[in-house]
Formats: C-alpha cells, sequence, structure tokens
C-alpha cells in the first residue's frame, strides 16, 4: 500500500546492542584472604528463560555421555513488546539530512522524514544456583542504571546521524525456587525490565542541492532605506527575496557580439530554455532561446561578448520538488504614483 521498500534493521540494531551490554559479565569464587580461586564468564543468549529453565527441569543430568548439564549461571533475554511514545513526538515533516554530498551524484543530497519514536520492552533473566553468583551479576549492572543508560547509536548506514538512545532500568524482580526435594536443583532467578527508547526512521529520499543562489533586493539609492511614505508612494512592485536554483558553467572559447555561446562540456542537465544568463556583462539578462543537443553550446536571446573561460549562473524558476529551496515575496501594490527604485542583484556561491 505504501509503494516504497525500505529495511533499515532498526529492531535487529536495537537486540544487538541490549545483549552487548552484558556479554562480558563474570563472577568469580574468592577465598577470605583475596585469593581468587575460579572465575567464569557468564554466558548470555537472546530468548526465554521458561526454555532454560524447562531444560533443568526435565533433563538436570543429561549423562548419557553426548550431552552436558545446562551450566549456571547464565544470562538470558528477549524483546518483550512494543509501545508508542508520543511525548517524544515532534513535527512530521522535519526533515534530518545527511551532512555529505551523495558520491554517486554530488548534485543530490539525502534526507529522512521524523521517525516515529517507540519504547521497546526487554527482560533480561539472570539464573544462578547459588546466591552469591546471582548478587555478583545483579550488582555488576544496577549501577549503571540511574535509573537510565544510554548509548550511542548509528541509525542508518546510509546516513550520517547518531542518537542517543536512553535504556531505562524499570524494576528488579528475585525468585527462589527452594521447593522441592533435596535431588532436585535450585535455581535462583532475577528478572530486569528495561525500556529503550528507540526511534524507527522511514525510507532514505535523495533531493537537489543549491549551490548557488540569486538574491534580488530592490534598494533605495538616496537614503539606502525604504520608509513608509516611499513605499505607498513609490508604486514598487517589491520582490523582497527571490531565492532559485543557479548553476554554474565556463564558457570554452570567447565570444563576440554572438548568440551562441559554447562550452567544453556538456552542461547540467537541470538547465533548460527560458532560464536566465548572469555573466554576460549586459544590462539585461539574456534568457537561453535553445540548447545543442550534445549540451555542448546554447543560444541566447541577445548577442554577447565575452572571453573564454567566463563563469556564467544560469537561474529558472522554484522547483517545488528542490530540497533546499528557500522563497518569499513580499508585494507592495501600486498606487499609480511615479516613483522608482533600482534593482540590486547579488550572487551567493555557498
Amino acid at each position: 500500500m505504501f509503494g516504497t521498500f525500505f529495511y533499515n534493521e532498526t529492531t535487529k540494531r536495537a537486540v544487538s546492542i541490549f545483549g552487548t551490554l552484558f556479554n562480558n559479565l563474570t563472577v568469580k569464587k574468592i577465598k577470605e584472604d583475596g585469593t581468587v580461586i575460579t572465575e567464569q564468564k557468564v554466558p548470555i543468549s537472546y530468548g526465554p528463560k521458561q526454555k532454560f529453565l524447562q531444560r533443568l527441569a526435565e533433563e538436570p543430568n543429561l549423562n548419557d555421555n553426548n550431552r552436558t548439564a545446562i551450566s549456571l549461571p547464565r544470562i538470558a533475554f528477549e524483546l518483550s513488546g512494543y509501545e508508542y511514545d508520543p511525548a517524544r513526538q515532534q513535527n512530521k515533516l522535519i526533515r534530518h539530512q545527511k551532512m555529505t554530498l551523495e558520491s554517486a551524484d554530488t548534485s543530490n543530497r539525502a534526507y529522512q522524514y521524523q521517525p516515529a519514536p517507540y519504547n521497546l520492552s526487554f527482560t533480561l533473566s539472570i539464573l544462578a544456583k547459588n546466591m552469591s553468583d546471582a548478587l555478583q551479576i545483579v550488582e555488576q549492572i544496577i549501577p549503571y542504571f540511574q535509573p537510565e543508560y544510554t548509548v550511542t547509536m548509528k541509525m542508518i548506514d546510509s546516513m550520517t546521524d547518531y542518537r542517543d538512545v536512553p535504556i531505562v532500568l524499570n524494576s528488579v524482580e528475585l525468585a527462589d525456587t527452594y521447593e522441592g526435594d533435596f535431588t532436585e536443583r535450585r535455581v535462583i532467578e532475577y528478572n530486569l525490565s528495561f525500556t529503550m527508547q528507540l526511534n524507527y526512521f522511514g525510507p532514505v529520499y535523495t533531493g537537489k542541492v543549491i549551490k548557488n543562489v540569486i538574491e534580488r533586493d530592490y534598494i533605495n539609492t538616496t537614503s539606502g532605506l525604504f520608509t513608509t511614505s516611499q513605499i505607498d508612494d513609490s508604486g514598487l512592485i517589491k520582490e523582497v527575496k527571490h531565492y532559485e536554483p543557479a548553476f554554474a558553467e565556463v564558457t570554452s572559447t570567447a565570444v563576440s557580439d554572438s548568440t551562441t555561446i559554447p562550452f567544453s562540456t556538456a552542461i547540467n542537465n537541470s538547465i533548460s530554455v527560458g532560464d536566465e544568463v548572469f555573466g554576460t556583462n549586459l544590462t539585461t539578462n539574456p534568457t537561453i532561446s535553445s540548447i545543442a543537443e550534445d549540451k555542448l553550446s546554447i543560444v541566447v536571446s541577445n548577442a554577447v561578448t565575452i572571453s573564454s573561460n567566463t563563469s556564467l549562473k544560469f537561474v529558472g524558476s522554484v522547483d517545488p520538488g528542490d530540497t533546499f529551496v528557500v522563497a518569499e515575496t513580499v508585494t507592495f501594490y501600486d498606487d499609480g504614483a511615479p516613483s522608482t527604485f533600482t534593482e540590486d542583484k547579488v550572487t551567493d556561491a555557498s
């Protein structure tokens, strides 16, 4: 229904990061004089604790010479639920732009819209056969959560966006299964409940990058500023700011009083008939009348005289599909008065 396939592996990354937090815990047996008798790294795996408890109950020994009994202590964790978080939702039309241009096409830049905030619920289960081991593991975890621990996560491989993701410790519960006869195996359980505040991004889009802009301002050559009465009396229709896409191209040879302008390489595909040409030294900028099929030359509306290697800028109308265009037009309506003001064109190369 939505029509665009994408897979950012967000949940997969979240599960991997959560499990990595607890994959280097150890338990030790220490004498009274501080000598370490044994040191054991606690294994961790993804899955519900019930599977491990069921195996302990049904096959406590596994003494068939082929398999060994399940070892304790160990840690199990699982993703147990999703919940939308409206408190972290921002304007859905905010765009997150990639800091670098696309390597395949430097006129494009990737961007994404505001992500959807979701809270992921994780359960971490600590299983041990004696209380000393269980307490050692728990005490190596809870001091880091006050009540949250923040990790930095790269959200999308193709983007340059890194986010701080808080992981909140909600509760710690203890269960000690000591009931039964002396032949049954004792299991001490600690269940820790966590919430990861994650963001789910949509597909990655690409938009054109504006490398040059033309700013048109009308100025008062007498005082430098417009007064209210001057605006009222001038009859000026004023375009305060109009930022338009601009593309720069360099001529190959000199042109003397001709309407044909050649280029050493093909001009940008975004340049089209009707675009205004800046840099020709004419009082009124000419427009493009036609473009050669190989895009190595153009014909303009008025004859020009320019030297070789002249940088010309081509400006068209604002394309609504352009990502980084900002256009603002303010009009003061004509009341019939003859006063006028000069137009000043400023080029800004970014």
